[in-house]
């Protein structure tokens, strides 16, 4: 199976400080792409060339991507991004137990590992032109996310922590050629 694992961080034009989807805009795009086996880093000027390597895959993974990602980068595309085989592990946890997990929690209770920044300290990166350590923040949720992936496809379980215990999850494999965005947006309402 041919799969991109893929984060985005994104900037506002109008610099406003609120989370708006439709308002923002791609400042990088990391990627893993495993029929390459290699991490690949896009900058906005980069993004239809990701683009293309996206209509190569058999899955696209991500950690809230249906949501988020998605929806930004489809200002990019000339084609629907809900219709790609989508494997996003936010929504596959939050149906095994009923609530939202940040990736940073799963991250530390799974892997050991945790996020290198914060959106609080990345969100000005683009503004300020620094882009070597929003390329490094973008890649490592790549590699985080990407290690959950793996583990939950060996079925090995994923780890959060509910009130003050840590809990297993074990999450269904993705059923390839038949996931779509409509359809995780109808499993979930």
């Amino acid at each position: 199976m041919n799969f991109i694992t893929f984060d985005i961080e994104t900037y506002s034009p109008s610099d406003l400080n609120k989370i708006d989807v439709t308002e923002f805009r791609t400042s990088v795009v990391g990627a893993y792409i495993s029929w390459i086996d290699e991490y690949i880093a896009f900058m906005e000027k980069d993004v239809q060339a990701f683009l293309k390597i996206l209509k190569k895959t058999d899955l696209v993974i991500g950690y809230n991507h249906l949501w988020f990602d998605l929806p930004v980068l489809q200002k990019y595309a000339d084609f629907d991004l809900k219709k790609l085989p989508s494997y996003d592990l936010l929504i596959e946890i939050e149906k095994k137990i009923g609530f939202k997990v940040k990736l940073d929690d799963v991250c530390k209770a799974t892997l050991g590992s945790k996020k290198t920044d914060s959106y609080e300290v990345y969100k000005h990166y683009h503004k300020e032109k620094n882009w070597e350590p929003l390329i490094d923040y973008c890649m490592n949720d790549v590699k985080l996310t990407n290690e959950l992936f793996l583990l939950a496809m060996d079925k090995k379980p994923l780890k959060y922590i509910d009130l003050l215990d840590t809990k297993d999850i074990f999450l269904d494999s993705p059923i390839l050629g038949t996931i779509k965005f409509e359809e995780e947006v109808d499993a979930i309402f």
